[in-house]
């Protein structure tokens, strides 16, 4: 999880003007533009697009284990002559 500050100038009732910082907690900072190229561009842990496709992918890929290991052909036991 990211923490951003957020400074912000502040005038009190007495006139006297301090800095005050915030601090937010988010998923991603909102206040920059990410531009990203090749896989990241769709792979990526700051946008929610980027996060689902690295969902789906890593559910792919187990789904596809799984299917392996049920589909392959079971060995069959060796026939010996009596």
């Amino acid at each position: 999880m990211l923490i951003y500050k957020q400074q912000m100038a502040i005038r009190s009732n007495s006139g006297v003007e301090f800095e005050r910082t915030r601090e937010s907690m988010a998923g991603h900072d909102a206040a920059t533009q990410h531009q990203f190229t090749g896989i990241a561009k769709y792979f990526n842990a700051y946008t929610i697009t980027g996060r689902r496709n690295c969902v789906l992918a890593t559910y792919a890929g187990i789904a596809g284990i799984i299917l392996f290991f049920k589909l392959k052909p079971k060995k069959q036991k060796a026939v010996t002559a009596s």
